[in-house]
């Protein structure tokens, strides 16, 4: 499978969330889905159920470590700066994401001016970040 069809199966994910704020993520490991989940932010009432965090969580769990390195998480929209950094703890060696997060809100969600390469650029771990466009209109 390629990049694009990992970012597919994570828009497709997102579709789980009944209501607004429709996000989905997928944890592949060695070229095999390990965990894909969406976000559970106002169904549990917890802020940290991002959808990146939960399927980071359910991947941890089903490797039965904290650690997974070497793994790539796919989003269906640029992560917050939580979910880089629970991503960065995980050991991800790179995030994928298919929509910018000012598509949506004009900032990097609380961060005005935040550019998520920029600061994940700036962890003690290294995360390779790629924006590959799931958009019908044109990147400009």
């Amino acid at each position: 499978m390629s990049d694009r069809d990992y970012l597919k199966m994570a828009l497709e994910e997102s579709k789980k969330v009944k209501g607004a704020h429709k996000f989905g993520a997928v944890v592949v490991l060695d070229g095999k889905v390990i965990a894909k989940d969406h976000n559970h932010v106002w169904e549990t009432s917890d802020p940290s159920a991002h959808a990146e965090v939960s399927a980071l969580r359910a991947a941890c769990k089903k490797l039965g470590s904290h650690n997974i390195a070497g793994a790539t998480l796919y989003a269906s929209h640029e992560p917050c700066m939580m979910c880089l950094c629970c991503a960065a703890w995980a050991g991800v060696s790179r995030i994928v994401y298919g929509h910018k997060a000012d598509e949506l809100t004009g900032d990097m969600y609380e961060f005005k001016g935040a550019k998520f390469k920029e600061v994940a650029a700036k962890l003690n771990r290294d995360i390779e970040v790629e924006f590959m466009s799931l958009s019908e209109k044109k990147d400009g």
